[in-house]
């Protein structure tokens, strides 16, 4: 019986057997390796994902999808231009600052001293927050602070 089993070792050895690379090879830091195989659902997965990602070729086209290949290729073009090009623009010119950060660095300042009041009448210290970027503070009420002076508004108005 030994010799059967001897013999068929070596028929399936003599079979020519299909040699698969490992998919990843793991090296651990004590000098194991384990080499991870891909399964044949995962070739297949892989071989259908790389026919519909597959570049269209436009010379096989008819007109027609010829015509909306070239028209969506100008769009996505054109659109990416601009979308860098504006990006570019905005920090050439400084447009990245909040338009009206001023209007909330002044709730801010205004909500800071609210609570600091009250903080001084409970006995307790606190340092105000700094706001960054304020040369000067408007009080909410000032007739400079956004309102329209009343001897204009009423010349206007006649």
């Amino acid at each position: 019986m030994e010799i059967d089993g001897f013999q068929q070792l070596d028929l399936e050895k003599s079979v020519p057997s299909k040699k698969t690379t490992p998919k990843r090879i793991i090296h651990f830091v004590d000098g194991d390796i384990m080499e991870e195989y891909s399964t044949e659902e995962e070739e297949e997965e892989e071989k259908e994902e790389q026919s519909t990602n597959s570049p269209l070729d436009p010379s096989k086209l008819s007109w027609g999808p010829y015509l909306r290949f070239w028209a969506g290729r100008i769009a996505s073009t054109s659109f990416s231009t601009c979308e860098f090009l504006g990006g570019r623009f905005a920090v050439f010119f400084g447009l990245t600052q909040p338009k009206y950060q001023y209007v909330l660095n002044e709730y801010y300042r205004i909500q800071n001293k609210k609570s600091d009041n009250e903080s001084e009448g409970n006995g307790s210290k606190t340092q105000a927050a700094e706001v960054p970027n304020e040369k000067y503070h408007l009080e909410a009420g000032d007739r400079e602070y956004g309102t329209i002076q009343q001897d204009t508004a009423e010349a206007i108005s006649q």
